[in-house]
């Protein structure tokens, strides 16, 4: 897509050069989104409009440019990295439940809990750690033997907490998951924090500079 634009893309040195770009937050296998960011670097100044344009006439079917944002390089700073800048995001969570009857009731004792430990595995090994203090936002809805989650967590390279395992410290928290169902992931949104606020990453990068 990105070379059969023909734009002036900036490429890597070395042995095997690839096009300087990176996803902002990778997601992890069975999570999907609505919509994803996306760093790219060019040899010389284009316009937004342009890049669009081009990007979306080579695109495969289904992938489409919704947005370019130009992040400019200021002297004697880092260069602008999108992964950086991500302190939280946003997914809807849905779970499955062979029954329901007591899951308001498990819900609202779950929440009221000061604190939410559990294991979570890292290349060093496992640990405890409580996973509440990652949770920014939840807002729950019970329905149709499911349990819908509305969520901001953690994100980022300081802090992060993965979807999958609140997923899970819910699932096995309370009665009668499904635990046999696949849980559907999606994340909607990814932020920056600017002034104690959080910014979708676009509104987040247009106010940079």
């Amino acid at each position: 897509m990105i070379k059969r634009s023909e734009l002036p893309v900036e490429y890597s040195n070395g042995f095997n050069p690839h096009i300087n770009m990176s996803i902002a937050q990778p997601l992890a296998v069975g999570v999907y989104s609505c919509g994803e960011y996306m760093d790219l670097y060019f040899e010389k100044e284009i316009s937004e409009d342009h890049i669009k344009e081009k990007l979306n006439k080579n695109a495969p079917s289904g992938i489409g440019v919704l947005r370019v944002d130009k992040v400019k390089n200021v002297e004697n700073k880092k260069v602008f990295k999108s992964m950086a800048e991500i302190n939280a995001a946003k997914y809807i969570i849905n779970i499955k439940y062979k029954d329901i009857s007591k899951l308001k009731e498990s819900m609202e004792s779950l929440m009221k809990s000061p604190t939410w430990n559990t294991i979570k595995k890292t290349k060093k090994g496992e640990k405890e750690i409580d996973i509440k203090k990652l949770v920014k936002e939840l807002n729950y809805e019970v329905s149709e033997n499911r349990l819908r989650l509305e969520t901001v967590i953690s994100c980022g390279s300081v802090e992060n907490l993965s979807p999958e395992l609140l997923s899970s410290f819910i699932q096995n928290n309370t009665e009668n998951a499904d635990k046999e169902c696949f849980i559907d992931i999606m994340r909607e949104e990814v932020y920056g924090r600017r002034q104690n606020k959080l910014l979708p990453l676009h509104e987040y990068v247009s106010d940079l500079y």
